[in-house]
Protein backbone atom coordinates (compact mmCIF):
# COMPACT_ATOMS: atom_id res chain seq x y z
CA UNK A 1 0.00 0.00 0.00
CA UNK A 2 2.88 2.08 0.50
CA UNK A 3 4.30 1.94 -3.10
CA UNK A 4 1.35 4.69 -4.61
CA UNK A 5 2.28 6.79 -1.97
CA UNK A 6 5.73 7.10 -2.50
CA UNK A 7 5.16 7.49 -6.56
CA UNK A 8 2.96 10.13 -5.68
CA UNK A 9 5.34 12.05 -3.23
CA UNK A 10 8.31 11.63 -5.96
CA UNK A 11 5.83 12.57 -8.68
CA UNK A 12 5.23 15.32 -7.04
CA UNK A 13 8.92 16.61 -5.92
CA UNK A 14 10.07 16.04 -9.41
CA UNK A 15 7.10 18.28 -10.49
CA UNK A 16 7.95 20.98 -8.04
CA UNK A 17 11.81 21.20 -8.80
CA UNK A 18 10.86 20.82 -12.53
CA UNK A 19 8.57 23.95 -11.83
CA UNK A 20 11.65 26.23 -9.64
CA UNK A 21 14.33 24.76 -12.60
CA UNK A 22 11.96 26.62 -15.07
CA UNK A 23 11.25 29.36 -13.16
CA UNK A 24 15.35 29.96 -12.32
CA UNK A 25 15.69 29.90 -16.37
CA UNK A 26 12.92 32.92 -16.60
CA UNK A 27 14.44 34.75 -13.99
CA UNK A 28 17.85 34.75 -15.21
CA UNK A 29 16.65 35.29 -19.04
CA UNK A 30 14.45 38.41 -17.82
CA UNK A 31 17.94 39.60 -15.41
CA UNK A 32 20.09 40.49 -18.17
CA UNK A 33 17.18 43.02 -18.62
CA UNK A 34 18.68 45.14 -15.73
CA UNK A 35 22.62 44.93 -16.21
CA UNK A 36 22.84 48.71 -16.25
CA UNK A 37 22.16 48.92 -12.95
CA UNK A 38 24.29 46.09 -11.40
CA UNK A 39 27.50 43.97 -13.48
CA UNK A 40 26.13 41.15 -11.61
CA UNK A 41 22.77 41.24 -13.57
CA UNK A 42 24.65 42.06 -16.42
CA UNK A 43 26.56 38.90 -16.51
CA UNK A 44 23.20 36.98 -16.65
CA UNK A 45 22.44 38.34 -20.28
CA UNK A 46 25.04 36.63 -21.66
CA UNK A 47 23.62 33.07 -22.07
CA UNK A 48 20.60 33.41 -23.75
CA UNK A 49 21.43 30.77 -25.84
CA UNK A 50 21.75 28.20 -23.29
CA UNK A 51 18.49 29.22 -21.75
CA UNK A 52 16.55 28.87 -25.10
CA UNK A 53 18.23 25.44 -25.54
CA UNK A 54 16.91 24.48 -21.66
CA UNK A 55 13.72 25.63 -22.57
CA UNK A 56 13.39 23.69 -25.39
CA UNK A 57 14.70 20.87 -23.59
CA UNK A 58 12.10 21.06 -20.35
CA UNK A 59 9.40 21.84 -23.21
CA UNK A 60 10.17 18.03 -24.57
CA UNK A 61 10.10 16.55 -21.23
CA UNK A 62 7.27 18.88 -19.98
CA UNK A 63 4.91 16.98 -23.12
CA UNK A 64 5.87 14.14 -22.57
CA UNK A 65 4.99 14.22 -18.83
CA UNK A 66 1.61 13.39 -19.24
CA UNK A 67 1.02 11.85 -15.40
CA UNK A 68 2.11 15.46 -14.29
CA UNK A 69 -1.03 17.33 -12.78
CA UNK A 70 0.92 20.54 -13.28
CA UNK A 71 1.49 20.04 -17.10
CA UNK A 72 -0.38 22.58 -18.34
CA UNK A 73 1.10 24.55 -15.84
CA UNK A 74 4.87 23.56 -17.07
CA UNK A 75 4.53 23.63 -20.70
CA UNK A 76 3.14 27.34 -20.51
CA UNK A 77 6.76 28.82 -18.33
CA UNK A 78 8.89 26.50 -20.66
CA UNK A 79 7.20 28.41 -24.07
CA UNK A 80 7.49 31.88 -22.24
CA UNK A 81 10.79 30.82 -21.70
CA UNK A 82 11.52 29.81 -25.27
CA UNK A 83 9.94 33.07 -26.15
CA UNK A 84 11.63 35.36 -24.21
CA UNK A 85 15.26 34.08 -25.51
CA UNK A 86 13.86 32.98 -29.21
CA UNK A 87 13.26 36.53 -30.06
CA UNK A 88 17.27 37.31 -29.30
CA UNK A 89 18.50 34.31 -31.03
CA UNK A 90 17.07 33.46 -33.85
CA UNK A 91 17.17 37.28 -35.47
CA UNK A 92 20.93 36.14 -36.24
CA UNK A 93 20.18 33.47 -38.32
CA UNK A 94 17.95 34.93 -40.67
CA UNK A 95 20.06 36.63 -43.90
CA UNK A 96 20.06 39.91 -44.77
CA UNK A 97 18.53 40.83 -48.36
CA UNK A 98 22.04 42.86 -49.46
CA UNK A 99 23.99 41.38 -51.91
CA UNK A 100 27.12 43.08 -52.89
CA UNK A 101 27.98 44.31 -56.50
CA UNK A 102 30.20 42.34 -58.54
CA UNK A 103 32.61 45.35 -58.97
CA UNK A 104 32.94 45.65 -55.02
CA UNK A 105 36.37 45.17 -53.36
CA UNK A 106 36.63 42.44 -51.18
CA UNK A 107 38.64 42.35 -47.75
CA UNK A 108 39.50 39.73 -45.48
CA UNK A 109 40.11 40.11 -42.07
CA UNK A 110 41.33 37.78 -38.95
CA UNK A 111 41.37 38.05 -35.63
CA UNK A 112 42.55 36.41 -32.68
CA UNK A 113 42.81 36.62 -28.87
CA UNK A 114 45.69 34.42 -29.09
CA UNK A 115 45.48 34.16 -24.86
CA UNK A 116 48.84 35.52 -23.11
CA UNK A 117 49.95 32.29 -21.61
CA UNK A 118 49.25 30.03 -24.80
CA UNK A 119 52.67 28.88 -26.50
CA UNK A 120 50.93 27.25 -29.81
CA UNK A 121 52.76 29.38 -31.91
CA UNK A 122 53.28 27.68 -35.09
CA UNK A 123 48.87 26.82 -35.01
CA UNK A 124 48.16 30.41 -35.49
CA UNK A 125 51.18 31.26 -37.96
CA UNK A 126 49.32 27.85 -39.48
CA UNK A 127 45.95 29.41 -39.32
CA UNK A 128 47.11 32.60 -41.01
CA UNK A 129 48.69 30.83 -44.14
CA UNK A 130 45.32 29.06 -44.09
CA UNK A 131 43.06 31.58 -44.27
CA UNK A 132 45.30 34.18 -46.03
CA UNK A 133 43.76 37.41 -44.99
CA UNK A 134 44.31 40.94 -45.72
CA UNK A 135 44.50 42.29 -42.18
CA UNK A 136 44.77 39.82 -39.07
CA UNK A 137 44.46 41.56 -35.65
CA UNK A 138 45.84 39.80 -32.30
CA UNK A 139 45.34 40.55 -29.20
CA UNK A 140 46.49 39.45 -25.49
CA UNK A 141 49.93 39.65 -27.05
CA UNK A 142 53.18 40.12 -25.50
CA UNK A 143 57.23 40.06 -26.47
CA UNK A 144 57.00 36.72 -27.20
CA UNK A 145 54.32 36.79 -29.55
CA UNK A 146 55.43 39.39 -31.45
CA UNK A 147 58.56 37.79 -32.08
CA UNK A 148 56.95 34.71 -32.89
CA UNK A 149 54.78 36.61 -35.26
CA UNK A 150 57.13 38.16 -37.36
CA UNK A 151 56.54 34.58 -39.05
CA UNK A 152 54.21 36.02 -40.93
CA UNK A 153 55.93 39.35 -41.91
CA UNK A 154 56.15 37.30 -45.34
CA UNK A 155 52.31 37.59 -46.09
CA UNK A 156 51.42 40.36 -43.79
CA UNK A 157 54.63 43.04 -44.44
CA UNK A 158 53.03 45.67 -42.64
CA UNK A 159 52.56 45.89 -38.57
CA UNK A 160 51.25 48.00 -36.34
CA UNK A 161 51.93 46.98 -32.59
CA UNK A 162 51.08 47.82 -28.69
CA UNK A 163 52.03 45.18 -26.25
CA UNK A 164 51.35 45.70 -22.57
CA UNK A 165 52.84 43.88 -19.68
CA UNK A 166 49.72 43.15 -18.34
CA UNK A 167 48.93 40.69 -21.32
CA UNK A 168 46.22 43.16 -23.11
CA UNK A 169 48.55 44.10 -26.22
CA UNK A 170 47.15 44.59 -29.23
CA UNK A 171 48.90 44.10 -33.27
CA UNK A 172 47.98 44.87 -36.62
CA UNK A 173 49.57 42.57 -39.46
CA UNK A 174 48.57 43.51 -42.73
CA UNK A 175 49.44 42.92 -46.39
CA UNK A 176 48.06 46.63 -47.28
CA UNK A 177 50.30 49.82 -45.63
CA UNK A 178 48.96 50.87 -42.90
CA UNK A 179 47.94 54.55 -42.92
CA UNK A 180 48.07 56.78 -39.70
CA UNK A 181 48.01 53.79 -37.00
CA UNK A 182 47.73 55.21 -33.81
CA UNK A 183 47.13 54.15 -30.49
CA UNK A 184 43.76 55.08 -28.86
CA UNK A 185 42.71 55.08 -24.76
CA UNK A 186 38.72 55.32 -25.46
CA UNK A 187 36.84 56.54 -22.31
CA UNK A 188 39.93 55.37 -19.82
CA UNK A 189 43.56 55.14 -19.61
CA UNK A 190 44.48 51.84 -18.77
CA UNK A 191 43.27 49.44 -21.94
CA UNK A 192 45.03 50.64 -25.30
CA UNK A 193 43.05 50.45 -29.11
CA UNK A 194 44.72 50.54 -32.11
CA UNK A 195 43.22 52.50 -34.64
CA UNK A 196 44.11 52.95 -38.06
CA UNK A 197 43.16 53.21 -42.38
CA UNK A 198 44.14 50.86 -45.10
CA UNK A 199 42.90 51.04 -48.90
CA UNK A 200 42.19 48.60 -51.50
CA UNK A 201 41.22 49.25 -55.01
CA UNK A 202 40.63 52.92 -54.30
CA UNK A 203 38.28 51.82 -51.21
CA UNK A 204 39.18 53.20 -47.87
CA UNK A 205 38.57 51.44 -44.29
CA UNK A 206 38.86 52.96 -40.93
CA UNK A 207 39.50 50.09 -38.47
CA UNK A 208 40.00 50.20 -34.47
CA UNK A 209 40.47 47.00 -32.74
CA UNK A 210 39.64 47.13 -29.02
CA UNK A 211 39.88 44.82 -25.87
CA UNK A 212 38.03 46.26 -22.99
CA UNK A 213 38.59 44.11 -19.47
CA UNK A 214 36.30 41.69 -18.77
CA UNK A 215 33.64 42.73 -16.67
CA UNK A 216 33.89 40.14 -13.67
CA UNK A 217 34.14 42.88 -10.76
CA UNK A 218 32.49 46.62 -10.31
CA UNK A 219 35.27 48.83 -11.31
CA UNK A 220 36.27 46.56 -14.34
CA UNK A 221 32.22 46.80 -15.62
CA UNK A 222 32.70 50.60 -15.37
CA UNK A 223 35.98 50.52 -17.49
CA UNK A 224 34.34 48.19 -20.30
CA UNK A 225 31.66 50.30 -20.40
CA UNK A 226 33.45 53.71 -20.62
CA UNK A 227 35.75 52.28 -23.40
CA UNK A 228 32.72 51.30 -25.55
CA UNK A 229 30.87 54.06 -24.81
CA UNK A 230 33.83 56.00 -26.49
CA UNK A 231 33.83 53.71 -29.26
CA UNK A 232 30.62 55.77 -30.89
CA UNK A 233 32.34 59.79 -31.08
CA UNK A 234 35.19 57.55 -33.07
CA UNK A 235 33.12 56.16 -35.09
CA UNK A 236 31.20 59.32 -36.11
CA UNK A 237 34.26 61.36 -36.25
CA UNK A 238 35.36 59.03 -39.20
CA UNK A 239 34.79 59.79 -43.06
CA UNK A 240 35.54 56.31 -44.34
CA UNK A 241 33.94 53.29 -43.42
CA UNK A 242 34.44 51.64 -40.33
CA UNK A 243 35.26 47.95 -38.39
CA UNK A 244 35.85 47.60 -35.03
CA UNK A 245 36.65 44.28 -34.25
CA UNK A 246 38.36 42.71 -31.11
CA UNK A 247 37.24 40.98 -28.09
CA UNK A 248 34.61 43.33 -26.61
CA UNK A 249 34.15 41.21 -23.56
CA UNK A 250 30.22 41.80 -23.78
CA UNK A 251 27.47 39.21 -26.05
CA UNK A 252 25.04 40.82 -28.55
CA UNK A 253 22.44 40.63 -25.30
CA UNK A 254 23.78 43.13 -23.10
CA UNK A 255 22.16 46.51 -23.05
CA UNK A 256 25.79 48.12 -23.22
CA UNK A 257 26.55 46.36 -26.03
CA UNK A 258 23.09 47.22 -27.40
CA UNK A 259 23.08 50.85 -27.03
CA UNK A 260 26.62 50.73 -28.51
CA UNK A 261 25.19 49.31 -32.16
CA UNK A 262 22.22 51.96 -31.93
CA UNK A 263 24.41 55.20 -30.93
CA UNK A 264 27.20 54.34 -33.40
CA UNK A 265 25.12 52.63 -36.33
CA UNK A 266 27.10 49.75 -36.66
CA UNK A 267 26.09 46.69 -37.45
CA UNK A 268 27.43 43.41 -36.39
CA UNK A 269 28.68 40.84 -38.74
CA UNK A 270 27.35 37.86 -37.46
CA UNK A 271 23.76 38.28 -38.63
CA UNK A 272 22.71 36.02 -40.63
CA UNK A 273 25.58 33.57 -40.05
CA UNK A 274 24.60 32.52 -36.59
CA UNK A 275 25.34 33.30 -32.87
CA UNK A 276 29.01 31.84 -33.51
CA UNK A 277 30.22 31.78 -29.23
CA UNK A 278 33.87 32.31 -29.65
CA UNK A 279 34.98 32.00 -25.78
CA UNK A 280 34.39 29.43 -23.31
CA UNK A 281 35.43 29.83 -19.64
CA UNK A 282 36.93 26.07 -19.71
CA UNK A 283 37.89 24.18 -22.99
CA UNK A 284 36.03 20.85 -21.12
CA UNK A 285 32.55 23.09 -20.83
CA UNK A 286 31.88 23.87 -25.16
CA UNK A 287 28.53 24.25 -23.99
CA UNK A 288 28.99 26.89 -21.81
CA UNK A 289 30.48 29.13 -24.79
CA UNK A 290 29.38 32.69 -25.43
CA UNK A 291 29.90 34.80 -28.24
CA UNK A 292 32.82 37.93 -27.30
CA UNK A 293 34.87 38.78 -29.72
CA UNK A 294 33.09 40.51 -32.46
CA UNK A 295 32.91 42.50 -35.93
CA UNK A 296 30.78 45.67 -36.45
CA UNK A 297 30.73 47.33 -39.60
CA UNK A 298 29.08 50.43 -41.09
CA UNK A 299 26.35 49.52 -42.76
CA UNK A 300 27.62 50.81 -46.41
CA UNK A 301 29.96 47.47 -45.67
CA UNK A 302 28.38 44.44 -46.89
CA UNK A 303 29.59 41.05 -44.94
CA UNK A 304 30.13 38.16 -47.36
CA UNK A 305 30.65 35.63 -44.77
CA UNK A 306 31.36 35.75 -40.78
CA UNK A 307 32.82 32.30 -39.56
CA UNK A 308 34.64 30.53 -36.45
CA UNK A 309 38.12 29.51 -37.32
CA UNK A 310 39.67 26.37 -35.69
CA UNK A 311 41.32 26.35 -32.16
CA UNK A 312 44.47 27.73 -32.01
CA UNK A 313 45.65 27.18 -28.37
CA UNK A 314 43.81 29.89 -26.98
CA UNK A 315 40.24 30.01 -25.19
CA UNK A 316 38.56 31.94 -27.80
CA UNK A 317 38.35 30.81 -31.32
CA UNK A 318 39.38 33.42 -34.03
CA UNK A 319 36.76 35.52 -36.24
CA UNK A 320 37.10 35.37 -39.86
CA UNK A 321 35.24 38.09 -41.66
CA UNK A 322 35.08 38.74 -45.48
CA UNK A 323 33.52 41.84 -46.32
CA UNK A 324 32.77 43.99 -49.55
CA UNK A 325 33.51 47.69 -50.35
CA UNK A 326 30.69 48.62 -52.76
Amino acid sequence: MALPKQRSFLSKALAIVALLGTSLIALLSLAGNGGSHHWRLDLTAHFKLQYLVVSLGAFVCFWLWRSCRWQRWLIGLSVFCIVLNGVEVVPWYVPPSIIAPSSAITLRVLHSNVLVRNRDYDSVTALVREVKPDLAVFQEVNARWLEALEAIRDVLPYTYAEPRSAGFGNVIYSALPLQQPSVQFLGQLKYASLATQVSKGGQTLSLLTAHPPPPIRQELFRWRNQLLAAIVPYVRSQTAPVMVIGDLNITMWSPYYKRLEAASGLQNSRVGFGILPSWSPRSWLPWLAIPIDHCLVSPELVVLKTQLGRKVGSDHLPLIVDIAMP
